[in-house]
C-alpha cells in the first residue's frame, strides 16, 4: 500500500503572511452576486452571512447535489488561489478573472470549468470550518472530473487554463501517471491551439516564398494585451510543468523545442497595468549568433522574473537532454565529447547568471531588511539555477562507474556543495518569512535534488552526514501538508537517512540497499521512488511503504549495487 498522504484536516493549516509577499492587486471586498450568479451558485443574498454564524453554516454547508461550495466560500477560494498558487504559476490575470466568475455577466460554461479547477486545486490551502473532510472529497471530486471531461472534448484557452490549473494539483500529488496523463493532453492541445507561437512567427507568416507546411492560427486576435499576454504565459506555464514532470523521470520532454517560437513573458506589473510591450525571442539555439538575426528584439527593461525563470528552465532542459546520453566510459572519444558539451553547459549557466540585471543577478540583496521586491519567481528562477548546477556537476562529481579516464571530479563536488549552501540559505529566507506555502512542486524539487546531493556526498565520500538535510526534510514535510509529493521526497529521505544511522550504529559496515540506490546518480526521482519503496527495510521490520507496481520493472539485487561501495 502507498503511504498514506497528508489527510485532508492537514491541509488546513496557513504559513503565516508576511509584508515580504508576492505583490498583487489589492483584493476588493466580495460583490453582491448578480441574478445570474445567485441562480447559479444556488446561494441567495440572504445566506451571505458571516461563517462564524451558527445557522449560516448549516444553511451553506454542501448537499450531495452541490457541485460548487456556497457562493462566499467560492470567491474566498478563488482569493486563495491568487495567494498561494498564483504567485508561482502566474497565469491568470486577477482583475480580468475575477470579473469574468464574479461580475455582473452571466457565467459562461468555460468560466465554470475554471472555477472548479480552482476549488481541485486550492481546497489545500482553505481553514473554512464548513469544509468537512467529506464536502471537501466531494468538491474535488467533482470539480476534477468536470475539468477532466470538458477538457477531453473542447479545445479552447479557457478549457487549457482550467486544466493546466487542476494538472497543478495532479503532478502535486506524484511523479507518476496521473500527472504525465494529463500532461500529454496539455502539451498537444497547446501546440495545436497555436500557443507554441507567436502570432508573428514565420511559421505562421514566413517573410520569404516557401513551400512548406504553414501553420493556421485557429484562435481569434486577443481583445488585448492583457489577453495576449495571458495566452504567451499559459504556454509557458504549460512548458514549465512539462520541464518538471520529466525532470523527475527518465523520459523525453513532451514539448519539443522546435515547436516552440515565442517570445518571453513581460513584467507581471505590464501585463497588470495592460501595458503592451515587446519582450526577446526564447532562444533554442545554444548560441545567439545561430539565432535569425529577425529575432534580435531584446528589451531587458520589459522583463521580469518570470522571464528569467523560463530561461534559466531551458537550460535545466539541457542539462537533462545531456545526462540522458550514453557514454562509453572507456572511450576517449565519448569520454571527451562528453566532457566538452558538460563544459558547454557550465559556460552557458555562468553568462546567463552574470547577464541578469541586478535586481534579479544579486542574490545577496534578498536578505537585505526592508526588502520589498521579492516575489515567488525571484525565489523560483534562483532556486532552478542552484538545481541547474547540482545537476550538470554531479554527474562528473559522483560517477557511479569510473575508468582509467573518467574519475570523479573535486571542483565539480565543490560546485555542488556550493549550490547546495544557496539554496539552504534561500530555504531558510522562504522559511522564517512565511512564503513555503506560497511555493509548489517545483521549489519542492528543488529541495529534494539539494538533500539527496548531501545524503549521496555523506555517505560514499565523506561517511558522515551533514546536519543540514534536516532542514531540508523539515521543509519539506511542512510542503506536505500541502502538496502530497513533497510529502513523499520527505519520507523518502527520511527512510534513508533512518537506514544510514541504524546501519552505523550495528557498524557492521554494510551499506543499506536504500543509501545504494540513492546513491547512484543515474536514477530519477521516479525511479528512486520505485526501487526504494520495494526495499525490504534494513531492521528486518515490514515496509508497509510500498506502492503497486505501475510499471513493469526489476528490482535490483544486492549484488548489483556492489558497485556503489566506495
Amino acid at each position: 500500500m502507498p503511504p498514506p498522504t497528508p489527510s485532508m484536516h492537514e491541509f488546513q493549516g496557513q504559513m503565516p503572511m508576511t509584508s515580504m509577499s508576492a505583490p498583487h492587486v489589492h483584493v476588493p471586498a466580495m460583490p453582491h452576486p448578480s441574478s445570474a450568479a445567485q441562480e447559479y451558485y444556488g446561494t441567495g443574498p440572504s445566506q451571505l452571512h458571516s461563517p462564524d454564524n451558527p445557522m449560516a453554516q448549516r444553511q451553506a454547508s454542501a448537499t450531495p447535489d452541490q457541485d460548487l461550495p456556497p457562493y462566499d466560500l467560492l470567491y474566498a477560494l478563488v482569493d486563495l488561489y491568487f495567494k498561494h498558487i498564483n504567485t508561482w504559476c502566474p497565469i491568470l490575470h486577477r482583475k480580468t478573472t475575477l470579473d469574468s466568475l464574479f461580475g455582473p455577466s452571466t457565467l459562461e460554461e468555460t468560466d465554470r470549468i475554471l472555477l472548479h479547477a480552482i476549488v481541485a486545486t486550492t481546497l489545500r490551502y482553505s481553514t473554512d470550518s464548513r469544509l468537512t473532510d467529506d464536502s471537501r472529497q466531494h468538491y474535488h471530486a467533482i470539480s476534477k472530473q468536470k475539468v477532466l471531461l470538458y477538457g477531453m472534448e473542447n479545445s479552447s484557452v479557457k478549457a487549457l487554463q482550467g486544466l493546466v490549473v487542476l494538472a497543478l494539483d495532479l503532478v502535486g500529488s506524484s511523479n507518476g501517471p496521473p500527472g504525465w496523463n494529463i500532461m500529454a493532453l496539455i502539451t498537444r492541445s497547446v501546440v495545436q491551439l497555436g500557443l507554441a507561437v507567436e502570432s508573428t512567427s514565420f511559421s505562421v507568416s514566413p517573410n520569404f516564398t516557401s513551400i512548406y507546411t504553414l501553420r493556421a492560427m485557429i484562435l481569434p486576435e486577443p481583445r488585448d494585451f492583457i489577453e495576449e499576454e495571458s495566452r504567451r504565459r499559459l504556454f509557458w506555464m504549460i512548458y514549465l510543468l512539462d520541464r518538471y514532470a520529466t525532470l523527475a523521470t527518465a523520459f523525453e520532454f513532451a514539448l519539443d523545442d522546435r515547436e516552440i517560437d515565442r517570445t518571453l513573458p513581460c513584467r507581471d506589473d505590464l501585463w497588470i497595468k495592460n501595458q503592451k510591450v515587446e519582450t526577446r525571442w526564447f532562444r533554442t539555439q545554444d548560441h545567439a549568433e545561430d539565432t535569425n538575426p529577425e529575432y534580435d528584439t531584446n528589451k531587458p527593461e520589459n522583463l521580469g522574473a518570470f522571464s528569467y525563470y523560463i530561461e534559466i528552465l531551458a537550460i535545466l532542459s539541457k542539462v537533462h537532454k545531456f545526462l540522458k546520453q550514453p557514454v562509453d566510459i572507456s572511450a576517449l572519444s565519448d569520454v571527451e565529447q562528453w566532457q566538452m558539451r558538460y563544459k558547454e553547459l557550465d559556460n552557458m549557466l555562468t553568462s546567463w547568471k552574470f547577464g541578469l540585471p541586478g535586481e534579479y543577478g544579486n542574490m545577496a540583496k534578498l536578505f537585505q531588511p526592508g526588502n520589498k521586491t521579492l516575489n515567488c519567481g525571484w525565489v523560483m528562477l534562483h532556486a532552478t539555477y542552484h538545481t541547474a548546477v547540482i545537476r550538470l556537476h554531479s554527474s562528473a562529481a559522483y560517477p557511479t562507474t569510473r575508468s582509467p579516464i573518467f574519475t570523479p571530479s573535486y571542483s565539480a563536488s565543490q560546485r555542488c556543495h556550493g549550490a547546495v549552501e544557496n539554496i539552504a540559505a534561500l530555504g531558510e529566507f522562504v522559511v522564517n518569512n512565511g512564503l513555503l506555502a506560497k511555493l509548489g512542486p517545483p521549489f519542492a524539487f528543488t529541495l529534494w535534488v539539494a538533500s539527496r546531493l548531501l545524503l549521496v556526498h555523506g555517505s560514499t565520500v565523506e561517511h558522515k552526514l551533514s546536519p543540514q538535510i534536516q532542514f531540508f526534510v523539515e521543509t519539506l514535510r511542512e510542503m506536505g501538508r500541502y502538496w502530497p509529493v513533497a510529502a513523499r521526497y520527505c519520507l523518502l529521505l527520511q527512510r534513508v537517512l533512518d537506514e544510514h544511522r541504524d546501519s552505523e550504529r550495528q557498524g557492521d559496515g554494510v551499506t543499506p540497499s536504500s543509501v545504494k540506490i540513492l546513491a547512484d546518480m543515474r536514477r530519477t526521482a521516479f525511479d528512486l521512488d520505485f526501487l526504494i519503496s520495494r526495499q525490504p527495510r534494513a531492521n528486518g521490520m515490514p515496509n508497509h511503504n510500498r506502492l503497486p507496481s505501475a510499471t513493469p520493472a526489476r528490482t535490483p539485487a544486492a549484488n548489483e549495487l556492489e558497485y556503489l561501495d566506495y
